[in-house]
């Protein structure tokens, strides 16, 4: 699935698997898309590793709750497709990695964001990987719309880092 936006700065993106067991309620899904941005790796790495501020952007995100600092290890809240996910920090690398694991009793999420410099700005590589996510689809959102809010975080990311109003 190519993103029908993605002329206007997700430069590619797809999803790579989508399983599920007939015989139980799991899904597993995996997404992968990149963006170039026009801004340096450490003004992308700020607004990925301010967690407090995710409502704001992306999509799928409803609130945060972050009881200190955003560092390697940390333990967060956050509230995805009407889901209260218990989060850890798992990688935390300045300007290069982040990447954080969340779960419930319904989901479980790992997602990673690489940066590499390039001129004029970051080359950026979001990965993501749902698990269970079939009991949450059927009861809060259709696949197509998680699918795409993966996509939309990209292109929101770029917006925010290279100081661009969003597209209505």
């Amino acid at each position: 699935m190519i993103h029908p936006r993605a002329g206007h700065g997700v430069s590619w993106a797809r999803r790579d698997t989508y399983r599920s067991d007939v015989t139980q309620p799991r899904a597993e899904s995996s997404m992968h898309g990149e963006a170039l941005i026009a801004a340096s790796p450490q003004q992308v790495y700020a607004h990925l590793v301010d967690v407090a501020r995710w409502p704001d952007w992306v999509p799928e995100v409803r609130a945060t709750r972050v009881p200190g600092g955003i560092r390697l290890g940390c333990e967060f809240e956050v509230e995805m497709y009407g889901v209260r996910l218990e989060a850890v920090v798992t990688e935390y690398e300045p300007d290069t990695r982040f990447g954080w694991i969340g779960s419930s009793v319904d989901l479980s999420i790992y997602q990673a964001w690489i940066l590499v410099p390039v001129a004029p700005g970051t080359h950026v590589i979001a990965k993501k990987v749902e698990r269970e996510l079939t009991t949450v689809l059927m009861r809060n959102s259709p696949a197509e719309e998680i699918y795409y809010a993966h996509q939309d975080t990209l292109l929101r990311l770029k917006q925010r880092a290279e100081g661009v109003e969003p597209a209505a």
